[in-house]
């Protein structure tokens, strides 16, 4: 359907070195949420001798909201922590300890017992009145070396700092940079502090994101509104991205707030002050999601997914999540081939509601894909129109090509069937993608 020029790339030698690696710009954190510091130690759980523990501690107890992988298999860590939530009604944590370089899943009463053992050592050692919720990451179905791992909980827990670009550093795993946000808002003439750090780069999927991710907030806010807020910023965040449709049994997304910004706390989520936390959470959690993306393994595009027209946001939210998932749209934007067909298929058997092939309308775009789609501005110079009513355009595959080449793309389906969006990020898959996890283990 389409010339063969674009595919040229195909059969060249693979390489990812010219992809903007994207992360935060913050060297070092200079307004983090107060009452919050970190501790790291590098204890040999990885073969780098990179940094593999992170501690977080808060001085106030926090509430705590978390969300956590939907994978029936489910880490020890996860376990415990959600048992410890539950346990505790979101109420009285004041730590978090995080190892990279070992899952701790599919380690049976073993793994278990060693994640207990982190949970209380660490709580310990800051003096927390309760245990310390539990992260890892690393390979699956191995033990921790647990005198390493004590060695370096104890070494944290007596360096904590205001450092959290050492803490982004200990999490990470494939990850090619550290990935740290951080924002203030004023409430109430208070400034509110969001300290946000995560970790992922492959096994990434929604419901959730294969990843690790940690905020902390200074804001005073009862735990109730506390999840509802994580809800929200995770469903337009961490549950839009993809990069490979595999889901880890480790994902987990937690918000620790101790109150200490001062500001009169938050209880309804109707309130003004609620609106404006959800939606600095949200942003936060976005701009964390967005670089698992531009990390993901192998990546050389950033595409944002963006579905116009839908009927109603649930059937915007499955043609968008079949778009971003599909292989061979993923291949087809690393060959930058224009194969909009692939795309309109994957529209076709996305299974939702309101899907009217004769309204249906297509472009492909540089950027975001802000301002393409019906009645939109639409300028030439970004985006070319490939479907109308559903009917081809003409097309010019040399133009088609180029606009391709751009590293940050976007493909924009208006279904002209109602009047809701939804966008997802996802990457191309590529043949550095499949170097990276053929070989993973070794």
């Amino acid at each position: 359907m389409f010339s063969n020029i674009v595919n040229k790339k195909l059969f060249q030698n693979s390489t990812t070195t010219s992809f903007l690696r994207h992360y935060s710009t913050i060297k070092n954190t200079t307004t983090s949420p107060k009452g919050f510091k970190t501790g790291t130690y590098a204890c040999g759980l990885k073969k780098s001798g990179a940094l593999d523990i992170c501690l977080i501690h808060s001085e106030k107890e926090c509430n705590v909201a978390a969300v956590f992988t939907e994978n029936k298999v489910k880490a020890a860590p996860v376990l415990l922590s959600k048992s410890l939530i539950e346990k505790h009604k979101n109420t009285g944590f004041q730590s978090l300890i995080i190892n990279s370089g070992g899952a701790n899943a599919c380690t049976g009463p073993e793994g278990e017992k060693n994640a207990q053992t982190m949970s209380f050592l660490s709580s310990k050692l800051v003096n927390a009145k309760q245990q310390s919720l539990v992260m890892s990451t690393g390979i699956i179905g191995q033990q921790l070396d647990m005198k390493k791992v004590e060695l370096g909980i104890t070494k944290a827990s007596e360096n904590l700092k205001d450092d959290w670009l050492s803490a982004a550093k200990a999490i990470m795993t494939t990850d090619k940079v550290p990935k740290l946000v951080q924002k203030q808002i004023e409430i109430q003439g208070k400034q509110v502090n969001i300290t946000g750090i995560c970790k992922g780069a492959g096994m990434i999927h929604p419901n959730m994101a294969t990843m690790l991710c940690t905020l902390c907030t200074d804001a005073d806010i009862s735990e109730e509104a506390l999840k509802s807020a994580l809800k929200h910023s995770i469903d337009y965040s961490f549950n839009s991205i993809n990069v490979d449709g595999d889901m880890s049994t480790n994902d987990t997304v937690a918000v620790f707030s101790n109150g200490l910004a001062g500001n009169k706390r938050i209880d309804s989520t109707n309130s003004k002050e609620y609106l404006l936390l959800e939606k600095a959470m949200r942003e936060c959690a976005t701009e964390l999601a967005q670089m698992i993306v531009r990390d993901a393994e192998g990546a050389t595009k950033f595409i944002s997914v963006v579905v116009r027209g839908a009927k109603t946001e649930k059937d915007g939210k499955i043609i968008a999540n079949s778009i971003a998932t599909s292989s061979l749209v993923k291949t087809a934007m690393y060959g930058e081939d224009a194969n909009w067909g692939r795309v309109l298929a994957a529209v076709g058997y996305s299974g939702a509601d309101g899907v009217v092939p004769s309204n249906i309308s297509m472009w492909f775009a540089s950027g975001y894909g802000d301002n393409i789609g019906i009645g939109q501005k639409n300028d030439p110079l970004i985006a070319m129109q490939f479907l109308k009513d559903g009917q081809p355009t003409p097309k010019d595959d040399e133009k088609a090509a180029k606009l391709l080449s751009n590293k940050d793309i976007s493909i924009i389906v208006d279904l002209n069937n109602g009047n809701q969006n939804y966008t997802m990020w996802t990457c191309d898959l590529t043949v550095d993608y499949v170097k990276a996890n053929s070989h993973y283990r070794t």
